[in-house]
């Protein structure tokens, strides 16, 4: 009670919690639904920061396989000329990897803060919304504006695109030889919805793995800063004298 707010007006899961309970034949009182409906927020930010972790491993190993697909060729054909378009599974494993890396990023976002899916609540739902006044929600709440910019802000405008409409890339999922080694172009800056591919430019010159490992930089930053929030931010009884 410390930590969150408690007031059973403000959670949109108050009403799945009181069934399950009731069915379960459980106290369905308010003290034991507002426990539920806080008791896991903290532990369902971290699992959707393990998501984004296991993508970006995931798309580095996805990219070891490219380059070693593209010295093969490059040691069969001679060397592989500037600009050689490449379309191979293991260039497909990379952006489909991106993808999910890009929707777990959206959902980390979901967690610490999203607008209600019910019409009978109004208030965010989520981990801030959750918190009590104060520092400890002051910390989280100035993280969070880091972590949007550091790369979540524009995951979720391409994520959005991907799950709703399509994917950045038209026809084969490719990359481009630069510089002896494989190039994945990613889109320039995104600071707004997108509802087709062709209002993504090019001219940044930015890249998968730069995006995804600065990505995950602004993951880990924020998750440090979230655990000292708490750490630093006690209930005054948990203090030592």
């Amino acid at each position: 009670m410390e930590l969150w707010k408690w007031d059973v007006s403000l959670y949109e899961s108050v009403d799945g919690i009181r069934a399950a309970l009731t069915r379960a034949g459980k106290s369905a009182d308010d003290d034991s639904i507002l426990f539920e409906a806080t008791h896991s927020l903290v532990l369902d930010v971290i699992d959707a920061a393990g998501g984004v972790e296991q993508a970006q491993q995931r798309l580095h190993k996805a990219l070891d396989a490219v380059h070693e697909t593209v010295a093969r060729w490059s040691a069969d054909l001679g060397g592989l000329d500037e600009g050689t378009g490449i379309s191979d599974p293991s260039v497909e494993s990379v952006w489909y990897t991106l993808e999910e890396l890009l929707v777990w990023a959206r959902i980390l976002d979901d967690r610490l803060r999203r607008s209600s899916n019910s019409r009978n609540y109004r208030a965010d739902q989520g981990l801030i919304p959750a918190l009590a006044n104060g520092p400890r929600r002051d910390a989280v709440v100035n993280s969070r504006a880091r972590l949007l910019q550091g790369g979540v802000s524009e995951a979720r405008y391409l994520s959005g695109l991907n799950l709703h409409m399509q994917s950045t890339q038209a026809g084969s999922k490719h990359g481009r030889i630069r510089s002896g080694q494989v190039f994945l172009q990613f889109p320039d800056h995104v600071s707004a919805p997108i509802d087709h591919r062709w209002q993504l430019t090019y001219t940044e010159g930015r890249d998968v793995v730069s995006f995804a490992d600065g990505l995950m930089a602004a993951v880990e930053c924020f998750m440090d800063e979230m655990i000292l929030a708490f750490e630093e931010n006690l209930p005054e009884r948990f203090k030592s004298s």
